[in-house]
């Protein structure tokens, strides 16, 4: 799996299908009130600010797109998704709007149910990359859908698109959802039944999560970290520290780029260099952007929120939903520090991070006193995220090697670095505001990044 911008997703022309679900109604059989995560929450709050002011909807959309290369079965397809549906219980959340905000409801697997529509023939690959976009635009928390389904169907082979708002899906539900479909499909079109067992529900996860972030308190060792983040004159979000020429409390169109970083041998070198260190991949990484940061003009600690997978190995490994929880993290990276030095500062500072993972961010603005603007579409926050699309759970199956994860935000003024790692080698997906000064500083800083991480494949 590859994270690409939509703009540059390859799809061959075809006939296009959509999917969308609806729950008829039922007076006997009312859907349930669920409790919204703290991600949740704060994804609402900023959408429901933006539509009681009239402005447009500024959404986090997530989708997944992958190839099944032989002759379509339309049926099965459809049964696939219908039963991708039932098996994951976020899928089937509703959100209502109400007088004070949005309700968040779900419904039962016997009551969902798949609309389909004929789209038509797509005739290039301009034609297929706008349809996809297409779907992207569509999901909306306020007014919905939550979830688009798609397919462009070709005589010998089509591609499939799930397209997510991220109120219901990270970016690693993007493999499972993989995994699952085609192997539901396998299974339909050889006559065999789906694996009928439910994903580990996701509102459990949200209920824990609550109940575990209520009982915290300002004094509590598990905010030392958060408390340390955030002294002096550091902000509780910390912002991309070089100059983008962006203006406070605007958003702007975002530039969404991926980059190929190193080739498989290459990468393998820099993660033995990184071990050979006392470190790994991640850590190595870590250091080396924290270092290209401070020689591009940044200041001596690289700041940024990290997104830690909460999914673990039990009930949820397997679950789609909003798992990550975004971390704090700072790598002190002195000039004149050696290798060893900064594999290892990196090493403690991801640590500290990740004992943060079960603290909401949210939570713990609220706890430390913060001014309160988790209710903004307009944070301009730094994070710095790392996956690895050979280990992640459903990577075991082969459609998942070439599929395609696009992540679409109209307007930001955050800024994004999403390293990832594939059969292929290494990647980065960057997503910044759109003005002159910021492509050329983040070009100059991946740049650099670059021929540090060459540096330290070839010691």
């Amino acid at each position: 799996m590859i994270q690409l911008p939509v703009e540059e997703a390859e799809i061959d022309p075809g006939h296009a299908h959509t999917w969308h679900l609806s729950f008829p109604h039922d007076p006997a059989a009312p859907a349930a009130r669920l409790p919204t995560s703290y991600n949740q929450a704060v994804h609402l709050a900023a959408a429901w600010a933006a539509h009681a002011a009239n402005r447009p909807v500024t959404t986090f959309a997530i989708a997944c797109s992958f190839d099944l290369p032989s002759r379509l079965d339309l049926p099965a397809l459809e049964a696939a998704l219908l039963h991708l549906v039932q098996r994951h219980e976020v899928l089937r959340t509703r959100c209502r709007p109400t007088a004070w905000g949005v309700s968040v409801h779900g419904c039962a697997p016997t009551r969902a149910h798949l609309e389909h529509v004929e789209a038509g023939p797509l005739t290039s690959r301009a034609s297929t990359r706008a349809h996809l976009h297409q779907l992207l635009r569509q999901v909306n928390p306020i007014t919905g859908p939550l979830v688009v389904m798609g397919a462009v169907v070709r005589e010998r082979s089509a591609t499939v698109h799930i397209v997510y708002d991220h109120l219901v899906a990270d970016v690693l539900s993007a493999p499972i959802t993989v995994a699952d479909l085609t192997r539901a499909y396998e299974d339909l079109t050889h006559h065999r039944r789906p694996d009928p067992t439910p994903a580990g529900s996701f509102w459990d996860f949200a209920r824990q999560e609550r109940t575990y972030n209520q009982a915290l308190r300002a004094t509590d060792e598990q905010l030392r970290h958060w408390r340390d983040f955030t002294t002096g004159q550091t902000p509780f979000l910390p912002a991309f520290p070089l100059a983008l020429g962006v203006q406070p409390g605007h958003r702007y169109p975002p530039v969404n780029r991926t980059r190929n970083l190193l080739a498989a041998h290459l990468t393998q070198r820099v993660e033995t260099a990184c071990r050979a260190s006392g470190g790994t991949l991640l850590t190595g990484l870590l250091a080396a952007t924290a270092a290209s940061v401070r020689d591009e003009g940044g200041p001596d600690t690289f700041r940024a929120l990290m997104p830690i997978n909460r999914r673990g190995p039990g009930q949820h490994s397997h679950s789609l939903g909003w798992f990550v929880s975004a971390v704090p993290i700072a790598i002190p990276a002195p000039r004149h520090a050696s290798t060893d030095a900064l594999m290892a500062r990196a090493g403690q500072g991801y640590e500290a991070a990740r004992r943060q993972a079960a603290v909401q961010s949210a939570r713990a603005q609220q706890l430390l006193g913060h001014a309160d603007d988790t209710a903004t579409d307009d944070r301009p926050a730094l994070f710095f995220s790392y996956l690895d699309f050979r280990t992640v759970p459903g990577a075991e199956h082969p459609t998942n090697r070439a599929a395609r994860v696009h992540l679409w935000y109209p307007a930001s003024n955050g800024t994004f670095f999403w390293f990832h790692r594939n059969h292929s080698g290494l990647h980065l997906n960057t997503l910044h505001a759109d003005t002159p000064l910021a492509r050329r500083t983040v070009g100059c800083l991946v740049r650099r990044l670059t021929r540090r991480l060459r540096i330290l494949a070839s010691a």
